[in-house]
């Protein structure tokens, strides 16, 4: 069905709800699902009941609570909408209608894969072209929404999620989930409503300033670095400048201005940022092009200065833990040799024990209090995986040679 096709359907549609005798029509749904609730919002997958025991659909129905501050933005874009204006990467919005206490929003269903699904799909080797192409095309969307109405319109809740690649366009994603949207005011200092994913927001979505276009390049930075690394940002990745294998220093550079602290650090708007991600992407396939190894793009520089690298191991934390951790270590390895050691009760038990259960126990406890910096920087397995990864996959390794040594034990009895 063509694009023309399409919106005289929506046309009819919406005029026919909109009509007085429609109002029956309210409520008239057949709910297929139900995506999502919460305390002042609930949304749907619904087919609409016409005369003569026929549907339509399926459509986006979403209930939300008129004093609750969400919404607003709907009927914005209805507005636009119904006055001609139409947004390519924006959902069409059938009709807005009020019923007690309720806004009830309906639009067009996006059918399609989210951001998610796509990224987490894909091949790693894939991640690269696919942020390439999708994330000037995601900002392409959030432009419509900043500069298709009087007012910029900032989303506030950009996430893998409410990025749908469309089954006929996959390569031309539409950005959903207007339910905390809102217009940008001149005179305001804060938000009215506090709301957001917490990977993605900025820190002024919380309270400490007025979302503006630049909360939008915020998000949309931190969604060019789940799209290379496929997963959510968490607030280590920060602390270590978003220095992770997956993301070589061009990406690096363009990610950590436009996820800055400051909003005045940040690209000054979107358009700005697609273009910083176009460039990223080019010199990204250039280098693929000339069959040059990127892998070591989050390595640190190799002119840092040795006692810079050094001083990042020697931390007053690690000076505690790292001798301390070095003399138990050293004491377990040569009591199997010491005379005064018993090994002929059970040899096998004791010499998995003494070599390398207890200093795979001192080695974890060990990691889990000191400092992490050296090794996140230096070594690939700690530069990959989080703290909290890294600590359940050395535990993962304790407890299967804790089996492995009771299994020695037994068969050496």
């Amino acid at each position: 069905m063509d694009a023309q096709t399409t919106d005289s359907i929506h046309d009819e549609l919406a005029a026919r709800l909109e009509a007085p005798e429609a109002a029956k029509a309210l409520g008239a749904y057949r709910v297929e699902e139900v995506l999502k609730v919460s305390a002042a919002e609930t949304t749907q997958l619904v087919y609409l009941r016409v005369s003569g025991g026929g549907e339509l659909g399926p459509y986006v129905r979403k209930l939300i609570q008129k004093d609750s501050g969400l919404g607003g933005v709907y009927r914005i874009l209805y507005d636009a909408q119904s006055a001609g204006k139409r947004f390519r990467q924006l959902p069409r919005v059938v009709s807005i209608a009020e019923k007690d206490g309720m806004a009830e929003v309906l639009m067009e269903h996006v059918a399609g894969a989210s951001l998610r699904e796509v990224v987490e799909s894909a091949r790693a080797a894939d991640r690269w072209a696919l942020a390439g192409l999708l994330m000037p095309a995601v900002c392409g969307a959030v432009i419509e929404l900043h500069e298709g109405f009087d007012v910029p319109v900032i989303h506030r809740d950009i996430t893998p999620g409410n990025v749908i690649c469309p089954e006929a366009e996959p390569a031309t994603p539409v950005l959903i989930d207007l339910g905390i949207a809102r217009e940008w005011q001149v005179d305001a200092t804060a938000d009215t409503t506090h709301f957001g994913t917490r990977a993605y927001a900025p820190p002024e979505q919380f309270g400490f300033g007025q979302t503006d276009v630049r909360s939008d390049v915020y998000a949309l930075g931190m969604l060019a670095f789940f799209c290379l690394v496929a997963r959510d940002p968490e607030p280590e990745d920060r602390a270590r400048e978003f220095n992770r294998s997956q993301v070589n220093a061009v990406w690096r550079k363009v990610i950590a201005k436009a996820c800055a602290l400051d909003p005045e650090e940040r690209y000054q708007s979107v358009r700005e940022l697609r273009d910083a991600l176009l460039e990223a992407a080019r010199a990204t396939a250039d280098k693929a092009a000339r069959n040059e190894a990127d892998d070591d793009a989050a390595e640190p520089e190799p002119d840092a200065p040795l006692a810079k690298k050094t001083a990042r191991l020697i931390t007053p934390r690690n000076v505690i833990v790292l001798p301390i951790w070095a003399l138990f270590t050293v004491m377990c390895v040569t009591l199997p040799f010491s005379p005064d050691t018993n090994m002929e009760d059970h040899p096998v038990f004791n010499i998995v024990g003494y070599l390398l259960w207890m200093p795979g126990l001192f080695t974890l406890i060990a990691y889990v209090l000191m400092n992490k910096r050296w090794l996140e920087e230096n070594v690939a397995f700690f530069r990959d995986h989080t703290k909290g990864e890294a600590i359940a996959l050395l535990g993962l390794a304790f407890s299967l040679l804790t089996v492995v040594w009771f299994v020695l034990a037994g068969l050496g009895r």
